[in-house]
């Protein structure tokens, strides 16, 4: 169980993070991880300051980190996906997206099809158009007003056909 000092800077860190004050979440977040290597949420916290911040490789640090805590966190493995994502990291990206989408329970809710949408990011990224394709009209599937699924099945399409 945390103790108070943890607790008391990590909610101080997610209202800094929340307020896009990056820099200052990031310092009160070092703090709770001196106290608590061990806390969860600072990871994690951690990792989406930096991804903010555009800095992938200390994101996707901080969330590996998560994910050697508890390799449980499905949230861990799908933000970890979407960094490598960011980073261009295709193959390793759809490997993540992957196994998210095998392991992860609730195929109704907004993470199962972003992820949906997101791997097919990534297939698109290796010109890997026809598996996109099948993954980006999951995901429409899910939700038929997904504006950026529809966008990519377009561009998926028409690098398809060229």
């Amino acid at each position: 169980m945390p103790g108070k000092d943890v607790e008391l800077y990590y909610k101080k860190a997610f209202e800094l993070l929340q307020k896009k004050e990056y820099d200052k979440s990031l310092q009160l977040l070092d703090m709770v991880i001196k106290i608590d290597e061990k806390y969860k949420p600072a990871w994690s916290c951690k990792g989406i300051a930096y991804m903010e911040k555009e800095e992938y490789l200390p994101a996707l640090k901080s969330f590996e980190k998560v994910i050697k805590l508890d390799a449980g966190d499905n949230l861990a493995w799908y933000n970890k996906g979407y960094v490598l994502l960011l980073m261009e990291e295709y193959k390793e990206a759809r490997k993540v997206f992957d196994f998210f989408l095998a392991r992860y329970e609730n195929k109704n809710d907004d993470f199962f099809k972003f992820a949906l949408y997101l791997r097919a990011k990534s297939l698109y990224g290796l010109k890997n158009y026809e598996n996109a394709l099948i993954s980006v009209d999951e995901a429409i599937l899910k939700d038929k007003n997904f504006k950026d699924a529809v966008e990519l099945r377009k561009s998926i399409k028409k690098e398809r056909n060229k």
